[in-house]
């Protein structure tokens, strides 16, 4: 068969020809020119990168008629057989199929002997980490001291399967993915010497489907250049013969949710579907473009992290410069939780259906700092004796100041009612105690100077006192003094009293005008009970059930575990 694939016919023959792996070729180079080439070197890095590539030019850059020279002629006879593949001193090995320990132990008998015409005997094994333990062992002592005609090039994309003893014997380079940049300028020179016009959009196409790898590259424009007789191409055939998913669609749908326009999204699921593309492959490409959408809203479009074009990047920055900075995350945080149903359901269009709807509900301006206040705004409800909410199922009461910086018609909390003091009726002064003048901020007119009175007061600056006082029993009262004494108190309330005492006398005080006694009984109850009454069954059902704590539930995937 005379023709040549792409990844052949254009594969590397210099170490200036390899694309993306300066850091490493250029520490090559500079090896070789100063004699400082290691016996043992190993390439590691994703497929399609390289790895064996520079391991062939490296063999001929030690085995050169000119050499060793960075440079090799590709013109000797030593050039020629390393690139035709049957050098009688570079032996190429397989370490998938050329893995026991007796083929190894051939190996280190084999590498005593001289090179036959070359000053080098090269041994190139690739996938080493599919040796044997044993394997491997059997390697240790003729990989840390081998002769000096000998040289050892490792490549692999599993590095973390290689032995540690191994790995410390050997110098390492790691080769990275190819930008997406550098693979489309790639594939445009290659176009253009093969006689083909290529859109430039559908040769990113090919590279962003690539991952970063020229072999993989390579391959999706052979098969895009066979099914192109006229040597023209488009961004739609590309699209239409490859079966990538076209960028445009990811863009539409990403603008459709923030939208909610339910019809654009079945529509564009359903025009997924109608081509033919693989549902989990675009749930899965979907996942990554959130994630570009998130880096970019978090880090700015000229991040190295997202691997897509200029005008792409710049694009998407456009979309999200005004989404809060958490809105992105939580719509990749839904994606990721799902991800699993999609892969594994039969169904594959209905759940990705469902998985956008869910998105839908994300809301763009629920802050997790807005939600702690809430939840803050929650609990002193529940300890100052409070059950009701006008607060509609799912939604997040917003806080007093976020009632007034966003909306005057928001939900507002209700009013706590006054407590009942067993010492005199409502809005009857104690004992017949004269008003006084109030030094403190001006009350509502409606406030009386009364008992009650002061506990309304309280429960508007310590509301986690009001519940324990107004459960107190007057037990004197005078013109200038008021005692109270306080029964079934945890010592958690007495700490709590103890800590306030002063503040709650300078408050009656200046509320009353009389000093405050407060009196607790010492037949205290615990802290904690280990048995709980029908009241406090019922008060702690009220609380788990409240739509604020069951929307912190849903938004934290939380539970109660202790209340």
């Amino acid at each position: 068969m005379s023709y040549q694939v792409l990844a052949l016919k254009y594969r590397p023959q210099t170490f200036d020809d390899v694309v993306g792996q300066s850091h490493v070729t250029t520490t090559l180079v500079n090896a070789v020119l100063q004699d400082r080439v290691a016996h043992a070197i190993l390439f590691t890095g994703p497929r399609g990168t390289g790895k064996t590539t520079i391991a062939r030019i490296l063999a001929k850059a030690m085995n050169c008629t000119t050499g060793p020279t960075p440079a090799p002629c590709n013109q000797c006879k030593s050039c020629t057989e390393i690139i035709a593949g049957h050098s009688a001193d570079v032996f190429e090995i397989d370490g998938a199929s050329n893995n026991s320990v007796d083929q190894v132990r051939d190996l280190r008998e084999n590498v005593t002997y001289m090179p036959a015409a070359a000053p080098y005997k090269i041994y190139i094994i690739d996938e080493v980490h599919m040796l044997s333990t044993a394997a491997f062992n059997a390697l240790l002592k003729t990989l840390e001291e081998p002769p000096d005609h000998v040289l050892f090039i490792f490549a692999t994309t599993e590095v973390h399967k290689i032995p540690a003893t191994i790995l410390s014997r050997c110098q390492r380079h790691d080769l990275a993915r190819i930008p997406l940049d550098a693979i489309s300028e790639l594939l445009k020179k290659i176009c253009t010497k093969e006689g083909f016009s290529v859109q430039d959009t559908g040769l990113d196409l090919i590279a962003l489907e690539a991952d970063g790898s020229v072999r993989d590259a390579l391959s999706l424009l052979d098969r895009m250049l066979s099914a192109a007789p006229e040597k023209q191409i488009s961004h739609a055939m590309v699209v239409d013969r490859l079966g990538v998913p076209d960028r445009r669609i990811m863009h539409e749908l990403t603008q459709a949710l923030f939208d909610k326009d339910v019809p654009a999204l079945i529509a564009l699921v359903d025009r997924v579907n109608d081509t033919g593309m693989d549902l989990k492959k675009f749930y899965g490409d979907l996942i990554g473009h959130v994630r570009h959408m998130t880096v970019i809203r978090q880090c700015g479009p000229d991040h190295p992290a997202v691997n897509l074009t200029a005008d792409e990047k710049q694009r998407i920055h456009a979309l999200v410069a005004n989404l809060p900075d958490a809105y992105p995350g939580q719509l990749l945080q839904v994606l990721l939780t799902d991800e699993d149903m999609v892969k594994r359901t039969s169904h594959t269009r209905i759940a990705i259906e469902t998985v956008l709807f869910k998105l839908l509900q994300v809301r763009a301006g629920a802050s997790i700092d807005r939600i702690i206040r809430q939840l803050d705004l929650l609990a002193r409800q529940i300890r100052s004796g409070e059950t009701g909410t006008d607060t509609p199922p799912g939604e997040v009461c917003p806080s007093p100041a976020d009632r007034s910086a966003e909306s005057a018609s928001a939900a507002a909390v209700p009013p706590v009612a006054p407590a009942y003091s067993p010492a005199a009726e409502p809005d009857t002064p104690v004992n017949g105690v004269r008003e006084t003048a109030d030094p403190a901020p001006p009350q509502a007119p409606d406030m009386p100077r009364t008992w009650d009175g002061f506990l309304t007061r309280i429960n508007t600056q310590m509301p986690s006192l009001h519940k324990l006082l107004s459960r107190g029993r007057i037990t004197s009262e005078s013109e200038t003094a008021l005692e109270l004494h306080l029964s079934d108190c945890t010592d958690f309330d007495r700490k709590r009293l103890t800590a306030k005492q002063k503040e709650l006398a300078r408050q009656c005080q200046t509320f009353l005008g009389r000093t405050l006694t407060i009196h607790v009984a010492t037949d205290t109850r615990p802290a904690v009970r280990n048995g709980a009454g029908p009241e406090d069954i019922k008060a702690r059902q009220a609380a788990v059930q409240h739509p604020l704590v069951q929307h912190a539930q849903d938004l934290f995937n939380g539970e109660i575990i202790n209340f």
